[in-house]
């Protein structure tokens, strides 16, 4: 929201340490919108924060058809992200381009043949009953630990292809929960602007793109995903009802609000390395960046003068390959949107965090609503293409 001002100061701070070009797209507060602009059918919950959001992000949609912009990464306003980001990224790229068979130059570095792609999620889907290829990367620092992967929605991973603990693939997404981080092409900003503003299908956005991830209308995969996620959520100090703006809005004038619960210490889950909570380490050109649960986590710590981040590689799995598939199939069949809660962790900016070793943390199981459609960060215009070799971060291997 463009009000917002202390959120836009820490992402341009986390902007800066990872040195990323971020542009900010106002959000709109969903009850000055004017009732001719609202849509004419709307599905589910018809709440000013609901409306809200969805214009918001409808707003970036036309920017890109207007602008040409052939991609862009597009986050709330409460993302986090790795310290890794870019090298992580060009991973996510080399998948998407395997996906698509890419052999040569593009508009996009993840290719041309793409809508959505689900980077910052709460879980998301394979589509395990069909033949097909994965990008597979293994011992990632960056994926999350086993026991701290406590969402509900998970792809079946039970290929031996593509097993490991700390492995990430790039896949085609059935669906997904949330929608935090998301890359969307040209191509895909134009198909789901006309499936929300024109057709009569208009539904809270993070929903709406599941659902055209679901049914592929559009004869191809409409969307693809990185699973595990690689952007998670960040909490700042202070009251917690300062998190969420879209809930804010959705408050009744004559209710009171809910109790205000402080934060003591900033926040970050989802992730092993967030940029949020080194940017202190940053500014002081610190080196070593330790993980937020080192005895859980893959390595305890990094050094980014020195670390060389994991290259992945191209596998076919046969629906035949999977071990769960019988049961996969059937809760997939059964299961019901969720509603769910985060219960986060709690990190120390200035030294390495004390783990509690003696219970396992609630880990992030939903994203959180927020109005503004968050930094979208333009990937391309039209007239650039990418030729052979993607763009490879200083620290990462050939």
């Amino acid at each position: 929201m463009p009000h917002r001002s202390d959120k836009r100061d820490f992402i341009a701070l986390m902007a800066l340490v990872s040195d990323l070009d971020i542009e900010f797209v106002d959000g709109v507060n969903g009850s000055l919108i004017h009732p001719r602009s609202l849509p004419a059918y709307w599905k589910g919950d018809a709440l000013p924060g609901d409306y809200g959001c969805w214009r918001a992000h409808m707003n970036v949609y036309q920017m890109m058809l207007r602008e040409r912009i052939q991609s862009a990464l597009v986050m709330e306003d409460d993302a986090d992200w790795d310290v890794l980001l870019k090298a992580q990224l060009t991973e996510v790229a080399r998948g998407t381009r395997f996906l698509q068979d890419v052999k040569g130059a593009t508009h996009s570095p993840y290719g041309d043949n793409w809508n959505v792609i689900s980077l910052g999620h709460s879980g998301l889907n394979n589509k395990f009953t069909s033949d097909q290829k994965y990008w597979v990367t293994p011992n990632d620092p960056t994926v999350i630990a086993p026991r701290r992967q406590r969402w509900s929605r998970k792809p079946d991973l039970s290929a031996p292809a593509l097993g490991g603990d700390f492995t990430r693939v790039v896949h085609e997404v059935s669906r997904m929960t949330g929608l935090g981080a998301y890359g969307i092409s040209l191509k895909g900003a134009a198909r789901v602007l006309f499936d929300q503003s024109i057709m009569p299908n208009a539904q809270s956005i993070d929903v709406a793109v599941s659902q055209l991830c679901r049914y592929d209308h559009w004869n191809q995969a409409f969307c693809l995903g990185a699973y595990p996620m690689v952007f998670g959520h960040y909490r700042a100090i202070g009251p917690v009802d300062k998190d969420s703006d879209r809930r804010a809005t959705n408050y009744d004038a004559d209710v009171a609000p809910p109790p205000v619960r402080q934060r003591l210490e900033p926040e970050s889950t989802l992730l092993v390395y967030p940029a949020s909570i080194n940017i202190p380490r940053f500014l002081k050109n610190e080196h070593i960046i330790p993980a937020l649960y080192p005895k859980w986590d893959m390595l305890p710590e990094i050094d980014l003068e020195t670390f060389v981040f994991p290259k992945g590689r191209g596998v076919f799995v046969l629906s035949t390959e999977y071990a769960g598939r019988e049961e996969m199939q059937h809760v997939q069949q059964v299961q019901e949107p969720q509603t769910e809660t985060t219960e986060e962790l709690q990190t120390d900016t200035t030294k390495k965090p004390q783990v509690d070793t003696t219970k396992e943390p609630q880990i992030g199981m939903t994203e959180e609503d927020a109005a503004s459609a968050g930094a979208a960060h333009r990937q391309d215009r039209g007239g650039a293409t990418y030729q052979g070799e993607l763009p490879v971060d200083q620290n990462e291997s050939e």
